[in-house]
This record gives C-alpha cells, structure tokens and sequence, in this order.
C-alpha cells in the first residue's frame, strides 16, 4: 500500500443496517438522535456536490499529490454518503409522518446542483472547506469526548469510521483552494456563508423532525433527559468553539492541528474491519 494509501485508505464498510436498528440511538434520547439525523439527511446531497467541486478543479492542480489526495477524498466521502443514505431510507420507512423530507431534500439538491452549475472553483472550494474544516473540528472534539460510548450499534459504528475519515482527509479541500482559490479574506467571507447556508438546512431538518414526531418525543422525554443534553450541549461547545475559531485565523493549516490520541487505533479499527480497502 502506498504512503497516501495508507495516510487516505478508501475503506467498503458493511455496517449490517436493518430496518429494526434502533433509530434513537444517541443516549436513548430521540432529540439528540434527531440532531445527528438532520445531519446526514444533508450527506447524499451535500457530499456528491463536494465530489463534483473537488474533481472539477483536478485539471487545474498541478501538484501530483495534491490531485491524488483529491481523488481520494472523493472516494471516501463516496462511501459516506452511500451509507448515510441507507440509515435516511430506514428512517423514512418507520415514520410515514417524513415523507415531507422529500420537499426539503430537492431544495438541498437544487441549490448544490445549481452551485456546481453557476459558481467558479473558488467559491466552491470555499465552501467545500468550510464544511471540512467545521467538521474536523466537531470530529475531534466528538472523538475527544469520546461521544460514541453513548451510541448504540450500528450507527455508533457509522458515525465513528465516518469522523476519523473527516480527520483523515482534513487537509484535502483546504490545498485545493489554497492552490485554486481568491485568498485568505475570500476563503473566510465565503465560508462563513457557506457554513450559514449548511447549518440553515440542519436546523430545518431538525425542525421537521421535531414537529412531525413531536407526540412520540413527549412521551420519552423526561426532566432529566433534558437536564442532560443541556449539560452536554454547553460541554460541546465549550471545547469545540475555540478549534473551530481557530479554522478562520489567518495562520490556520489543518495539517498543523493535532488529532486526538484515540485516531489512530480508530484508523486501525476500521481498516479491519473494512470489507475491501485501497
């Protein structure tokens, strides 16, 4: 396997989903679990667009690594959203109350498919980065706090091999636009809108989620259920909002941030687990 192989490993996961798994699987608290879900209901539009803006800048990279680390970027963020996808399947199954997800879904895809059709690389990096950079510094906090342990199978599993793989390819979009992009003050005003945009759509989701099982979360929810996701809330933050301050500050390289002490027996977690690796 060669060097970036073994730095970038495009990994074919079976996570073994069924449509029994337990959907409220984060601390058997259904609005933590629909927190992650508004998450990646955005993947299986949201990431085929990252793909597309990273594999239309390749004929402009020069840099021989560069364009492979590109490549496999768009191969593991491939994965991702394919298994995403099937989780958001088994969760419209079990609620006939979601099928108006689909509305929300088609203007997600409508406005990534109409970034790729209009916007110049510079913008679409900048929002590629401005994704990859908010979520490599949830996944180290996440990974940090060990959040998983409060997860049941499968989707612990899901989740996990999909934030170390956020670290793995973390430096990734930030070169692309560093070597096709307008600027540090561009990459900074650009992103934060583009962080905005991303964010809008989570909230939306959730909100759908809320009100459309809105009798059943009432009747789980209890005091201390509530008390609880206060507390890690506020814990999250705390660790989080200084690693992702310091993505806009002008000396900010990903490759420079250190990754959490449990990634690389995470790394190697998953590559045995893999059904295929390259």
């Amino acid at each position: 396997m060669t060097p970036l192989a073994q730095d970038m490993p495009v990994r074919k996961m079976d996570f073994h989903f069924h449509d029994d798994i337990d959907l409220f699987f984060f601390h058997n608290d259904p609005v933590l679990s629909y927190g992650s879900h508004a998450y990646w209901m955005t993947m299986p539009y949201l990431e085929p667009y990252l793909m597309r803006s990273i594999r239309a800048a390749l004929k402009d990279v020069a840099d021989a690594n560069l364009k492979e680390r590109m490549s496999r970027f768009c191969s593991q963020e491939g994965q991702h959203y394919q298994q995403h996808a099937k989780v958001n399947d088994i969760l419209r199954r079990r609620n006939p109350a979601f099928s108006g997800l689909a509305q929300l879904e088609a203007e997600l895809d409508a406005d990534y498919k109409r970034f790729s059709a209009e916007k110049d690389h510079a913008f679409n990096l900048a929002y590629a980065e401005a994704f990859e950079c908010m979520t490599m510094a949830m996944s180290c906090t996440q990974m940090e706090m060990r959040v998983h342990e409060q997860m049941t199978a499968p989707i612990r599993d899901l989740f996990l091999w999909h934030i170390t793989e956020e670290m793995e390819h973390r430096t990734v979009a930030f070169d692309a636009y560093r070597a096709l992009g307008k600027g540090y003050l561009y990459r900074v005003r650009a992103g934060r809108w583009a962080q905005r945009h991303y964010l809008g759509y989570v909230q939306r989701f959730l909100q759908y989620f809320l009100e459309a099982d809105a009798e059943r979360i009432a009747q789980l929810e209890t005091p201390q259920m509530v008390g609880e996701r206060s507390a890690f809330a506020k814990a999250f933050s705390r660790r989080n909002t200084p690693k992702l301050l310091a993505t806009f500050m002008p000396w900010y390289d990903p490759a420079k941030v250190r990754m959490p002490a449990e990634f690389e027996p995470t790394r190697a977690h998953y590559s045995n687990l893999a059904v295929s690796i390259s």
